[in-house]
Parts: C-alpha cells; sequence; structure tokens
C-alpha cells in the first residue's frame, strides 16, 4: 500500500492518540484502585476499633470494678480508648440526716461509655447497663 504525501503523518498521529486514550484510562483505573484500598483500610480499622469497643464493654465489671469515673488507655494498631462509669442511682434520694445512711443491699446499676479512637481520627462509641452486686468487682 502507498501513502500519499497528504497521509505520511497520520500513523503517528493515531498512534499518539491511542497512546493517550490508554494513558488517560491507566489512571483512571489506579485512581479507582486506590481509593477502593484507602476505603478498605478505613474500614477495616473501624471493624477492629468496634471489635475492641465491645471486648472493653464486655469485661467492665469482670477484670476489672466498676468505679465511677473515667479510664483512659491504648490499645493495639494504635487505638486509644476511654472508658466512663456512671453509677445510676435507683428510686428516691435518701434523707440528708445526721445519721450515716444505712449500706446499700442489692444489685448497684453502671452506666458504662467506651469510645475508641482510630489513627484517622473516627471515634467508635458504645455504651451500656451493667448490673454489679454492692462491693463486687
Amino acid at each position: 500500500m502507498k501513502y500519499q504525501r497528504s497521509d505520511a503523518g497520520f500513523a503517528l498521529v493515531e498512534a499518539i492518540v491511542a497512546f493517550m486514550v490508554l494513558a488517560i484510562g491507566l489512571a483512571s483505573i489506579g485512581a479507582s484502585l486506590a481509593l477502593a484500598m484507602r476505603s478498605d483500610a478505613r474500614l477495616e480499622a473501624r471493624r477492629v476499633a468496634l471489635q475492641f469497643a465491645r471486648s472493653r464493654l464486655e469485661t467492665a465489671g469482670i477484670t476489672e470494678p466498676l468505679t465511677p469515673g473515667q479510664h483512659v488507655g491504648h490499645g493495639a494498631g494504635n487505638l486509644r480508648w476511654s472508658q466512663t462509669v456512671t453509677e445510676v442511682r435507683t428510686g428516691a434520694e435518701p434523707r440528708r440526716t445526721a445519721a450515716p445512711a444505712p449500706p446499700r443491699r442489692g444489685p448497684q446499676a453502671y452506666w458504662v461509655e467506651v469510645a475508641v479512637e482510630t489513627k484517622d481520627g473516627s471515634v467508635t462509641r458504645l455504651a451500656a447497663l451493667k448490673i454489679a452486686p454492692v462491693g463486687s468487682p
């Protein structure tokens, strides 16, 4: 096949255009994969934080006593956690008299809140009402 003088550079232009289309396609696929990997990593970090928060909430009152106040610490994978325990008063408040109030008998209720922060700044929060006998750990 013989080229005419007007078609001499046409194959080169076609090759350049095809290369540009291929480059744009590959760049968009690469950007999509990078976005998917970041989203997957974020989701995995939140899943780990949720499991850690569940674990802290389940062991509250079992491995450590339920004492009102706030406790903080660090977990695996750069997790920071805080646990807030609040005593829940049930029934009427005791009368304020000069005599000391009789010791409470029966179970005591505590509101336990756990917040776990991941290294990207997202926070997972869980809370539960825990019942413990008076004077028990």
